[in-house]
């Protein structure tokens, strides 16, 4: 019997997932010089765009974050224009694991971050896995130093998209 679409999708969910978590711990070498970085053509370039891309890529999706690149995406601005664009938005109370998660730390109107979602309690909470974050709140939210799980309010979501 064939997969349902919905069974497909939380496999490929999971397979990014998976992918995602397995980079926990990785820490830039020094001011923006990663592995994400050199692999997209951008080194030495805030990272958590090209992380979220690298991710879907080593799960053979990279056509669906293809927003800049066949890649993917390096800007988090150019990312979220072109989700918006093809209609990926999805409300915060309903993104499900693997989606993508777009952060407004500040007041402008530009997303300042992007991560991949692992839980939603439905309520007011995101678990993610981010790149170029900081593992405590001292640290820069968006340009930290490593991939980390994160626990994010809704009231930080600037947009949650479904690839």
């Amino acid at each position: 019997m064939a997969k349902s679409q919905a069974g497909r999708r939380q496999e490929v969910n999971q397979q990014v997932i998976d992918i995602a978590k397995y980079e926990l711990g990785y820490q830039e070498k020094f001011n923006n010089d990663t592995k994400y970085g050199a692999w997209y053509g951008l080194n030495k370039n805030p990272w958590c765009a090209m992380f979220v891309s690298w991710c879907y890529d080593k799960a053979g999706l990279s056509g669906a974050v293809a927003a800049q690149t066949r890649k993917g995406f390096a800007s988090c601005d150019a990312g979220l224009k072109w989700f918006a664009k093809n209609n990926k938005l999805v409300p915060v109370g309903q993104a499900q694991a693997g989606d993508i998660v777009f952060f407004q730390f500040d007041k402008d109107a530009e997303p300042d971050h992007v991560g991949i979602v692992v839980d939603n309690d439905g309520k007011k909470n995101l678990w993610t896995i981010e790149g170029n974050t900081a593992g405590d709140s001292k640290g820069s939210q968006s340009n930290g130093d490593g991939v980390y799980q994160k626990k994010r309010s809704y009231a930080i979501v600037m947009a949650v998209v479904r690839p």
